[in-house]
């Protein structure tokens, strides 16, 4: 779980355990924003040795679209969706879903400055049962939390808890 979200960021391919996902988009592409400045990124694990990084990825920009590409050349489409307490939303299209030929959405949380963004990860197994019934998301199994009934997801997002310490991507 602890490179779950360098995994995601990384488009490796898999929405791993603990991760939110939808099986359409769930951000209108009129709110993204850019917000990541495009260049060469090395990627700091959560737990990992924060004084070199454990990989590198390609960040392209083509509008309010980047392009994640990974040191194989895997590529992503990212947007990224403010949302309260100045933090972003990066939907990641294309994720293949666990036990399924279909591929849909995922999500992380990144706080950027600068040159560094934080991207925290979100597990559905660490947030509140009561809250994710509320907010109509489907657990598809203890790990897989689908929000594709969720009414406002930006809200959802910002109330949601975050790892800490986060992974960090720190751009060249």
């Amino acid at each position: 779980m602890q490179r779950l979200a360098l995994v995601f960021v990384l488009a490796i391919g898999t929405l791993l355990s603990g991760c939110f996902g939808s099986d359409k988009p769930m951000f209108a592409p009129e709110t993204a924003v850019r917000a990541l400045e495009p260049g060469r990124y090395g990627l700091f694990e959560q737990y990992g040795d924060q004084t070199k990084p454990s990989e590198y990825m390609e960040v392209r920009q083509n509008g309010t679209i980047y392009d994640f590409v990974n040191e194989k050349g895997a590529v992503n489409p990212v947007s990224f969706h403010p949302i309260a307490g100045g933090l972003y939303v990066a939907q990641v299209g294309g994720m293949p879903q666990r036990n399924s030929d279909k591929k849909g959405y995922g999500y992380a949380l990144f706080r950027i400055d600068g040159r560094e963004a934080l991207v925290y990860v979100v597990e559905c197994d660490k947030q509140d049962k009561a809250m994710l019934a509320a907010s109509r998301v489907e657990i598809r199994d203890q790990y897989e939390c689908f929000i594709d009934s969720v009414a406002n997801p930006a809200a959802f997002f910002a109330s949601l808890k975050r790892s800490d310490p986060p992974s960090r991507m720190v751009r060249e």
